[in-house]
């Protein structure tokens, strides 16, 4: 069903009436951005911070050399849970201090007015030690032989900074810091730069650190426990990845990716990495992810750290996430947005360039086929009407959180691609190098950027770019052939493309199409106005209009095209295939073509052994199946999708091949996990066989097919078989094996087992590292119970949501909605999400509840097309069942 009409409009009045108009202008410090007075500007801090662990407290001093720009009898900055004393300006005690957490600032009142010029603020103060990943916080954690330990770490972005010390805590606010910290003698403690000296005195240690170049407040970084380093050079630049000591070995692979990546960094971007060392940090558990500190990453350990009992996907995320950030060590460190409302010009940028480079030295891994699935992401969620520009506004510390979504990511990151591809590889680096030169050590806007690529190209790429980043949403490219002689003509038009809503009007799109016929090599066309015409090749052959899947746009072709399409399928290039079947399935789920369409695509597949199309195709028929579960055709339906699936699986075998890619190994294992949750009975038994090894021997089953096994062991498991899982997860030393061990019990079939298994997903076996994973544990257990699930997760929320506090208000408004959205009624999930979230998560509420109903409406549509196709499918009239 489609939200109702009202309550839609709703949503969405709450959602965009607060949303000024983008300036679309060069940077500018003035003119940025932010709650902070510019009168007053950092320009070097020199901080002394003595963490008590045991007390939860931080005990600091703290220097800053001020350029006053005008005269002024305040001073304002950021600051939070911190209480300062002995308030000095240029040695001389202040007047009024006032800290007010609920503003999250503190103003100091002068008895006289400053002149303008240099001065130098000085206090001490006392703050909080954080026991949740934000600010500088103490991390618990259990090493492998079960003793337990703490350490320091810090994660200040957005606007976290200020939890740790007072500061202009906003990224205009570009200053130099000289960090001193006093911890545990036999701690180590790193940061941004080397160290300059440490001093032992009783039983601590006095680390200072080199003053950093100018950066804002957001990227310093500290991390002090019972750490070991390996290390190694890359000209002048020392490289060092750090870990709990006993565990630094496993750095080794991330050790040579690093020294690999900041290579081809240092000659791609032609600005050289500036600072004299780079440090890759693995932190026990601590955040789900990794920040880009300059000069010292932080990583979730599982990023970073490979042993044993690591898979090929481990390996493949760890270079994948350290090309990202390490791309962040020039876009968002070297040049930073200017305000919270550019992020895209962080997080687009290393995106796009971490899977280039990934791609790049890692060619058999089909990497960019694998980002077709963070695109088709992006664009699902940017064919609602509740979407929202890549460039977003954003006016407080809540909002910059909640700008970290997939439109900024992913979206971001294909835009990028397209650009680059519409104005060639070369020309774009070029444009990316003026850029970096143009804006180092400062901060910069979109239009920055923008005019470094017009002065690269020649063209005005502004105005073609602010199509894609000022407008939400996305086109959808109808495609009309006519034929004479053989030859085809295409007129061509664009709407936008909306999956549930009534009407398609609003956007308009400068569109760079790459037009392939045949086997011909595509050429491109910029699309501006409808009514284009453009020569297609012969009306027979096939036809893509969004060649090897890099335009962030929708094509519908016409049945004579589509019909051409589907006969040639199985030979066209990857990326062809792959656009054809993401289009024709959003097609489908918005009602614009029929299922049978892309149905007869997926068909058309036959032995073609593409792995990310074989992984659209299946999460298609997965889909529908879930859809069926409870129905009179899903014994039909579930047995059509075995059947299209089965003969390539059978193909491929359950074991690798000598001289076998990694895509085909990922394919086999996409394959035999879908025919399981399918119910295959073949497949159900060999990996039931394969267990009943592991059980006793945890060789028997190879890492890399760990997660597809125990999980089709799962899905029909009785007691006897869980409690052999249980029994292994709760013994398993290391800590990759035993997340993957728990990760499976989450997907059991039985009601009563799932209800065992929420109860442990919440327990105190669960080591206090991998907290952050609970969350996932619990929406796993969605995907067959999802009552139980949102009962779970409504319940246990606060303690689910405290390992990500900072972006918990938009997991909150978005993923909620949309993991538990067969959990309990539309109008339960809203209430509970309204009563947790303040008045302005309206956007993301609204984004989040209009996924609900957009997901109820394509089961009640996609139920019955599935049935009767499923009814007149070959394989019915085979009587496979």
């Amino acid at each position: 069903m489609r939200m109702p009409l009202p309550r839609l409009a709703a949503l969405l009045a709450a959602a965009l009436s607060c949303l000024p108009a983008l300036a679309g202008t060069p940077f500018d410090f003035d003119a940025a951005p932010g709650r902070l007075p510019k009168n007053v500007v950092p320009l070097a801090y020199s901080l002394a911070v003595v963490p008590d662990i045991d007390a939860g407290t931080i005990a600091g001093t703290e220097s800053v050399r001020l350029r006053v720009r005008a005269s002024s009898r305040t001073i304002v900055f950021n600051s939070l849970n911190e209480r300062l004393a002995d308030v000095r300006l240029d040695g001389a005690p202040v007047g009024a201090v006032e800290s007010d957490d609920s503003r999250q600032l503190t103003t100091i009142t002068l008895a006289q007015a400053m002149p303008a010029g240099e001065h130098t603020l000085s206090f001490s103060y006392t703050g909080k030690l954080e026991t949740q990943p934000h600010g500088l916080f103490v991390q618990p954690y259990v090493t492998p032989d079960g003793s337990r330990g703490r350490l320091l770490s810090t994660k200040m972005e957005s606007t976290d900074a200020r939890r740790m010390f007072p500061c202009w805590d906003e990224p205009a606010f570009r200053s130099t810091f000289e960090l001193t910290v006093t911890v545990p003698a036999g701690w180590a403690a790193v940061s941004n730069m080397p160290v300059a000296r440490r001093e032992l005195h009783g039983g601590e240690a006095t680390t200072t650190f080199e003053r950093s170049p100018r950066m804002p407040s957001y990227l310093v970084e500290l991390t002090a426990g019972d750490l070991a380093a390996i290390g190694t050079r890359l000209g002048d630049t020392e490289l060092g990845v750090w870990a709990v000591r006993g565990r630094e070995r496993d750095g080794q692979v991330a050790l040579a990716d690093a020294e690999l990546i900041l290579g081809d960094y240092n000659e791609y971007f032609g600005y050289a990495y500036p600072l004299p060392k780079l440090d890759s940090l693995a932190i026990p558990g601590g955040f789900a992810g990794a920040m880009e500190n300059w000069g010292a990453i932080t990583y979730n350990d599982q990023l970073l750290l490979l042993g044993a009992n690591s898979t090929l996907a481990d390996r493949q995320t760890v270079f994948a996430v350290q090309a990202h950030e390490i791309a962040h060590q020039w876009n968002g460190d070297l040049v930073t947005m200017g305000w919270w409302d550019d992020l895209w010009l962080n997080e687009s940028f290393a995106a796009w360039r971490g899977a280039a480079e990934t791609e790049r030295r890692n060619p058999s891994w089909k990497w960019w086929e694998q980002q077709d699935a963070a695109r088709e992401r992006a664009m699902r969620s940017d064919s609602r009407l509740s979407t929202h520009p890549i460039e977003q506004p954003v006016a407080n510390e809540l909002e910059a959180a909640n700008a970290f979504d997939e439109i900024t990511y992913e979206k971001g990151q294909s835009v990028l691609r397209m650009l680059e591809s519409y104005l060639g590889p070369e020309v774009f680096r070029d444009g990316i190098r003026r850029y970096m030169r143009t804006r180092a050590l400062s901060n910069a806007t979109a239009a920055d950027l923008w005019s470094a690529l017009a002065a690269a190209s020649g063209q005005d790429i502004g105005q073609l770019a602010r199509d894609w980043t000022e407008q939400p949403g996305f086109p959808l490219v109808s495609v009309a052939a006519s034929c004479a002689r053989g030859a085809r003509t295409i007129t061509l038009a664009q709407r936008r493309f909306l999956l549930q809503a009534a009407a398609h009007d609003g956007g308009h799109w400068s569109i760079p199409l790459r037009i392939r016929a045949g086997g011909d090599a595509p050429h491109a066309q910029l699309l501006t106005r409808d009514g284009e015409q453009s020569a297609a090749g012969r009306c027979r052959e096939p036809l893509s209009i969004n060649a090897d899947a890099i335009g962030f746009y929708r094509v519908k072709y016409d049945a004579a095209t589509l019909a051409a399409n589907t006969r040639a399928f199985a030979v066209m290039p990857d990326g062809d295939r792959i656009a054809l079947l993401d289009d024709a399935w959003a097609l489908a789920l918005a009602g614009e073509q029929p299922l049978g369409s892309y149905l007869a695509l997926a068909s058309a597949m036959g032995r073609n052994r593409d792995s990310r199309a074989w992984e659209q195709v299946a999460a298609a028929l997965g889909t529908l199946e879930h859809y069926a579960r409870g129905s009179r055709g899903h014994a039909a339906f579930a047995a059509a999708a075995r059947s299209m699936v089965r003969p390539v699986a059978d193909s491929l075998g359950w074991d690798p091949q000598p001289g076998e890619t990694p895509d085909v190994a990922r394919l086999r294992r996409t394959l035999y996990a879908d025919l399981g949750a399918w119910d295959d009975q073949r497949v159900l038994a060999e990996a039931r066989r394969r267990f009943a090894h592991f059980v006793t021997d945890r060789s028997a089953i190879r890492p890399d097919d760990q997660e597809t096994i125990l999980a089709i062991v799962m899905r029909s498991a009785d007691s006897a078989t869980f409690e052999q899982l249980h029994t292994i997860a709760r013994a398993e030393k290391n800590e990759t094996a035993q997340r993957r061990d728990y990760l499976a019990l989450m997907q059991v079939g039985d009601p009563a087992l799932a209800e065992q298994a929420a109860r442990i997903a919440l327990s105190d076996e669960i080591p206090p590292q991998a907290d952050a994973i609970r969350i996932r544990l619990v929406w796993l257990l969605a995907g067959r119970h999802p009552a139980l699930a949102w009962r779970t997760f409504r319940d246990h929320a606060d303690a689910l949501l405290a390992s990500n506090p900072k972006y918990a208000p938009l997991i909150t408004a978005q993923r909620v909605p949309e993991y538990f959205w067969e959990g309990a009624p539309p109008e339960e999930i809203e209430a509970w999400v309204r009563a947790r979230l303040p008045a302005e998560m309206a956007p993301d509420i609204a984004r989040g509840m209009e996924s609900v109903y957009a997901l109820r409406a394509e089961r009640a549509a996609l139920s019955p097309a599935a049935d009767a196709w499923a009814a007149e499918a070959p394989w019915h009239r085979s009587g496979e069942w």
